[in-house]
């Protein structure tokens, strides 16, 4: 139907009115229209000719500016708004993707502000709800509604259907430099009708999902965010409390971001209610988040329905059973982060069943990957996970799924260990609990990245151990780590999980603890020069080693007892402890032990300058090494060689050090690469070669320093001086 023939239709039942009203009213008022009519219609009595309504020249609808005001409070940011402004450049639609209360939509506002000249067309903006106290999102129906009536598209002339509506939005946005804010969505089938087909628009999407598919479908561009760095954190609060305030009490300043752990929305709650409160010091907010079992308490005090928890509450709300089981599970598991094959045990899946929901999880951020394969739960998510675990009764509580986390690193670890040390006492492990898969390690590579990565979870599932009252499980856990404590030099860790596993064996009955302990406590005192206390408990493990009946754990007790007396400086004594445990593994027919005995033996022979014995000792424990392929072996007697050679003359030493040295960096022998760095120095010193020693010293001084060996690294650094001085002198080393 065409325009006029619409408009006559329209005024002729115009006229058909007019006369039935005329009729019951009794009016004089009619409509008589003697040309055509085209558009409105207007009550004026009688017209002769035609009737045109022309529209007002400002009739058309001014650019749409919807944008919520600007966050005063934001900060920092520099890598995100960066991203960000690549995002828009390069397609056009950037997804801003992070956990609730993390920012993204002051981010959003931020940029749009600092950007708005490039709109001049307008901005639209539209809470969407995906995660929301009103429970409900909002639907894409209901916003476009919304939009089509800000572009200035009367109700009457909306189409009904949702695809008519958004062919009319894209028409309407075509050709035009607008701007775009969906803010708060929760999946792509929220977002999909409210794309423009326009490249001039630029769309910001917000929210807590990962909308893989938009990435795919449409080429958007994620912008990840995590919590605010110190320095944005202090810059935030000092924004909103002043810098005068904040350099009043600097110390409760950073407890304050502790406590808040950079998440934004926690910053505004402490800065607001220290803004409310500014007879209160900031000390004494910093006393109420202290405790961190009432932290997240306090922090919704202000608000409860929209406070931390309520924020977090809308994420866990849209979990599956198994995936708010998992979430609860990685709050409640100790440390800091876990990785696929730890949470697949933790929660009994097997690893594609795991990584599903992990996907899962951090799709709605409430888990984050922070590097490839290891996820991690933000500090306060973290709480209210624990609240919510604490109020939700399971069939069996969180103990056994703890307790599988703590076979996945006790079984994994004893895999490692044995890849390390693999001629070392034998330590028989509890079976696994169901649903427990161990990880599979290959090499000694793989075992000493294993440890890597996994040092400080094992150090805290050590703890969780010690607190369940797991206690094989606490000196084991501490016996799988002293291969790799011992290449790496982690000595302070070494005492600390010692001590632990002194705690929960010293009332047990079981010798062959007893014994291990009783040595590895031994050792760790000695190596932090502690010489006492370690002669007391190596003496402790030997007698408790001969109540085993075992040969392997006799033989490791009187090896202890050799580095220890040594160490302590009664060589005698030493070589005494080392020709028993000599003794007791060829009994045993442990070669690789028999081999390290016959080192200690040569280095004590040495030191008692019988270099003949040394010299007979080194070569029979190099050939039981190299049959038996292993090089961390190889690499220990050709130090002691070097060692031996610097003692009556430097010219074999140096080659000695120099292939101990290229062995040592290949297996990641660090501990005991910085004692050969710190020998080829003074070969070097010694042959006049002052340039290579300073570079030899000068690594061997950053190794003892991160090893925290002060006592070493002391003296390295005096023999830098002395060089840099010319007058260093040259030292043989220790023997041990």
């Amino acid at each position: 139907m065409g325009k006029e023939r619409a408009s006559s239709l329209f005024g002729a039942r115009a006229c058909l009115m007019s006369k039935e009203i005329d009729e019951v009213l009794g009016s004089a008022v009619a409509n008589t229209v003697a040309a055509g009519l085209y558009d409105n219609v207007v009550q004026a009595g009688e017209i002769n000719g035609g009737v045109h309504l022309h529209p007002r020249a400002d009739s058309r609808p001014a650019p749409p500016g919807h944008l919520p005001p600007r966050p005063r409070a934001f900060a920092g940011r520099e890598r995100e708004t960066r991203l960000l402004t690549a995002a828009l450049t390069r397609s056009g639609i950037a997804m801003i993707c992070g956990a609730g209360g993390i920012g993204k939509t002051w981010l959003a506002l931020d940029w749009a502000y600092r950007n708005i000249d490039r709109f001049p067309d307008g901005q639209l903006f539209a809470d969407l709800r995906g995660f929301d106290a009103a429970g409900e999102p909002k639907t894409p129906y209901a916003v476009l509604h919304f939009f089509l009536q800000a572009l200035g598209v009367e109700s009457g002339r909306i189409p009904l259907d949702i695809d008519g509506m958004a062919c009319l939005y894209r028409s309407l946005v075509a050709g035009k430099r607008m701007l775009i804010l969906l803010d708060n969505v929760r999946d792509i089938a929220q977002v999909t009708p409210l794309l423009p087909g326009s490249s001039n628009c630029s769309v910001m999407i917000t929210g807590r999902s990962r909308l893989v598919g938009l990435l795919v479908q449409h080429d958007a561009r994620l912008v990840p965010m995590d919590v605010l760095s110190a320095a944005d954190a202090h810059s935030m609060l000092a924004r909103r409390l002043g810098a005068a305030r904040i350099a009043d009490e600097p110390a409760a300043v950073s407890e304050l971001l502790d406590s808040c752990a950079g998440l934004p929305l926690a910053l505004g709650v402490v800065a607001g209610r220290a803004t409310a409160n500014p007879w209160f010091t900031l000390t004494r907010l910093a006393e109420e988040l202290r405790d961190a079992a009432t932290r997240l308490g306090v922090l919704d005090e202000h608000d409860p329905a929209t406070g931390l928890s309520a924020v977090f509450s809308w994420s866990y709300a849209a979990l599956t059973d198994r995936e708010a089981e998992t979430f609860l599970l990685m709050c409640l598991a100790p440390g800091q982060d876990l990785s696929l094959p730890a949470v697949a045990s933790l929660v009994g899946l097997p690893l594609d069943g795991a990584a599903v929901v992990l996907r899962e999880l951090e799709r709605v951020s409430l888990v984050q990957e922070h590097v490839p394969g290891r996820f991690r739960v933000h500090d306060l998510i973290r709480l209210y996970g624990i609240q919510q675990a604490r109020q939700t009764p399971t069939p069996h509580g969180p103990e056994t799924a703890l307790r599988r986390l703590a076979d996945f690193y006790l079984h994994t670890g004893h895999i490692a260990d044995q890849l390390l040390d693999p001629d070392s006492q034998p330590v028989d492990l509890e079976p696994a609990t169901e649903g427990c898969q161990p990880a599979a390690l290959g090499s000694r590579q793989e075992a000493l990245a294993w440890f890597e990565v996994e040092h400080s979870q094992l150090l805290a599932v050590q703890e969780l151990a010690h607190r369940s009252g797991w206690r094989q499980h606490v000196w084991q856990l501490a016996w799988i780590q002293h291969a790799y404590h011992w290449w790496c030099g982690h000595l302070h860790h070494d005492l600390t999980i010692w001590q632990l596993a002194h705690e929960v064996v010293r009332e047990s009955d079981d010798p062959v603890a007893k014994s291990i302990v009783h040595q590895m406590l031994g050792y760790a005192y000695s190596r932090l020069g502690m010489h006492r206390q370690a002669l007391r408990f190596v003496a402790d493990a030997i007698h408790f080693a001969g109540a085993t009946g075992n040969h392997a754990h006799r033989a490791a007790a009187h090896h202890a007892a050799a580095r220890v007396w040594g160490h302590q400086g009664d060589t005698v004594e030493a070589l005494r402890h080392a020709a028993a445990a000599l003794r007791i593994y060829r009994v045993s027919h442990s070669p690789l032990r028999e081999a390290f005995a016959l080192n200690m033996i040569g280095n004590f022979a040495s030191r008692l300058g019988d270099f003949q014995l040394a010299q007979r000792s080194y070569e029979q424990a190099l050939s039981l090494l190299r049959t038996h392929h292993y090089r961390p072996g190889e690499a220990m007697i050709l130090d002691s060689l070097g060692r031996m050679a610097a003692a009556v003359g430097h010219t074999e030493a140096l080659g000695h050090y120099q292939r101990a040295l290229v062995l040592r960096q290949e297996l990641g022998d660090t501990y005991a690469a910085a004692e050969t760095l710190e020998r080829l120095g003074q070969t070097y010193r010694a042959l006049d070669q002052n340039n290579r020693a300073g570079a030899a010293w000068r690594q061997a001084l950053r190794l003892y320093r991160t090893q925290r060996r002060t006592e070493d690294a002391d003296r390295v650094e005096s023999q830098l001086e002395l060089l840099k001085a010319g007058t260093a002198t040259v030292d043989g080393g220790s023997w041990g």
